[in-house]
């Protein structure tokens, strides 16, 4: 009775990172989108964006593609934070401690 208790915790978990991650992409690519033109090459701050946003998808779909739903949450806590909004880092502190 407990593992499937912990199963069902872990999975649910999981998708709290899954959808997390969903609305974090949206976001940078809503920031992106809304990104003033002309943009320049050189434009330090958009090409962070852009590489964050490239990271995201790749981390994203190795955590969709995962093993299982623990994999999962280890591959999201080993990857840095996507951006420096406080509630990201809030949001890997609460999936960091729920997985002990």
């Amino acid at each position: 009775m407990s593992s499937v208790t912990e199963r069902d915790r872990v999975t649910a978990l999981a998708s709290q990172i899954v959808e997390h991650l969903h609305g974090v992409r949206e976001r940078l690519a809503a920031e992106i989108r809304s990104y003033p033109t002309p943009i320049p090459r050189c434009d330090a701050q958009f090409n962070h964006l852009y590489e964050q946003l490239g990271r995201l998808a790749r981390d994203l779909d190795a955590i969709e593609g995962a093993a299982s739903e623990r994999a999962a949450a280890e591959i999201f806590l080993a990857s840095r934070p996507y951006t420096e909004d406080p509630l990201e880092l809030e949001f890997r502190s609460r999936i960091r401690a729920a997985l002990r």
